[in-house]
């Protein structure tokens, strides 16, 4: 099992065995079906949330935009927030949870943490995300699509 970051234009190019996990506070309307999780025409299980990552409501009204951050993203209130939220956050029962969510699937298979931005914006909350785990001892990458994975 690997773990990565993602973004939802993305997940059309995901193979069956990667799950994408919605980090988001609101969810695209196509990301969910009166169900709730479904299989796209790839074999894709989409609707589901990982709602650890998801920013807290506490985070609400932080983030002023990305023009406002004056390129320094490091200085964001809501990023900053959005970190100690993850600090409140236990690595094993992080793992746990990947773990008996995989069971739940029923096959070996991956995880992208999925955001609304992409991996250029220095302003995304999976830089945190990357941070935690890495500050975990677990190294979390960006998934990259190419020819073996599509």
């Amino acid at each position: 099992m690997r773990i990565y970051t993602s973004y939802f234009y993305q997940i059309r190019f995901f193979p069956p065995n990667l799950i994408p996990l919605s980090t988001a506070m609101f969810d695209p309307k196509w990301y969910h079906k009166p169900e709730e999780r479904y299989y796209d025409k790839r074999g894709v299980l989409n609707g589901m949330r990982a709602e650890p990552f998801v920013p807290g409501p506490q985070l609400s009204g932080l983030c002023t935009g990305r023009k406002n951050c004056d390129g320094k993203p490091q200085d964001c209130d809501f990023l900053k927030g959005y970190y100690q939220q993850l600090q409140t956050l236990s690595f094993q029962e992080i793992m746990q949870r990947f773990k008996n969510l995989e069971k739940q699937i029923g096959k070996s298979c991956d995880f992208a943490l999925i955001f609304y931005e992409t991996p250029t914006n220095p302003c995304s909350e999976r830089v945190m995300v990357q941070k935690w785990f890495r500050e975990k001892g677990y190294e979390i990458t960006e998934w990259e699509r190419n020819d073996s994975n599509v």
